[in-house]
Parts: structure tokens; sequence; C-alpha cells
């Protein structure tokens, strides 16, 4: 019965340590460290996007990318560490990249946005393309909101 009570005791401590956070904001992005990870808030603004035309096809299509500076990328993550990435939808939903949802124009042309990411030391770069090339190009993604995740 004590040997139980001293099990449970434990593990309650354990769930207390691990459960803890640090928020900081530093230059409009958010920080929280706890669980071994670091998250980071970032908000990609309409103006910060980059087009990428395809190497194919019409001059005006392509795709849409985001550069991220991330320095807590470190070569250990790079060599032992995991990155993942996710976006922010309304009502405070995140998903995972890669994903796609289906997007309309303001002409009512339905297309399906593609949204993933690659990472190195001290970058994300984030990726929108739409399904079609040409109605997409024309549809710059605007604001979006993502989460990167860091574990070493």
């Amino acid at each position: 019965m004590k040997a139980n009570r001293i099990l449970i005791g434990f593990l309650a401590a354990g769930l207390l340590a691990t459960g803890c956070t640090k928020q900081y904001i530093t230059d409009e992005n958010i920080y929280y460290q706890g669980l071994g990870m670091t998250l980071i808030d970032f908000q990609v603004k309409a103006a910060n996007w980059s087009i990428w035309e395809v190497p194919f096809g019409n001059e005006d299509e392509g795709y849409f990318q985001a550069e991220l500076d991330v320095p807590e990328i470190t070569k250990d993550v790079v060599e032992q560490g995991v990155v993942m990435v996710y976006r922010r939808y309304e009502g405070n939903v995140w998903t995972p990249l890669p994903a796609m949802r289906t997007e309309k124009t303001e002409e009512d042309i339905y297309y399906t946005t593609y949204v993933d990411y690659e990472w190195s030391q001290g970058k994300v770069y984030i990726f929108v393309t739409a399904s079609d090339l040409y109605a997409g190009e024309n549809q710059n993604p605007g604001d979006m909101s993502f989460r990167v995740a860091i574990q070493l």
C-alpha cells in the first residue's frame, strides 16, 4: 500500500514537471518551451509571400513561398532532432503540414491549395501551391499563421 502511494507521488510529480511551459514574445513571434520541445508561432503577412514561377507553361504560373528565420534550428537539431510545422485555421484549429484545402476565387473558381514546408539550419520554407497554377498564382495566400515545433 505504501509503495503504491510512493509510485503515485512520483507519477504526479512527473506530470507536473512535464506540464510546465514557458512563454515569451520576441519580434512578434511567440515562443513556448517545455515537454522537451520549442514551439514558435509565426504570422506570414500577404506581402511576405514570394511568387516562384514554374519552368513550364505560362510565365505567370507558379507557387508562393515564405521564408521563416528560425535560429533555434541549430546544427544539433539538423543532425539529431525533428522540425514539424502546423498551420492555424479559423477557430484556432491547427493542422499539420502538408495539408490540402479547397479554395474559391472571387469569380467562383474552385481550386485546391497544397501547403507544405522544408527546413534547414536556421530556416523554414513554407510553400503554397494551387491545383490550378494559373488561378492560384493570381490568389495571394494572404495572411497565414504557422507554428514551428522543434524537438531535439
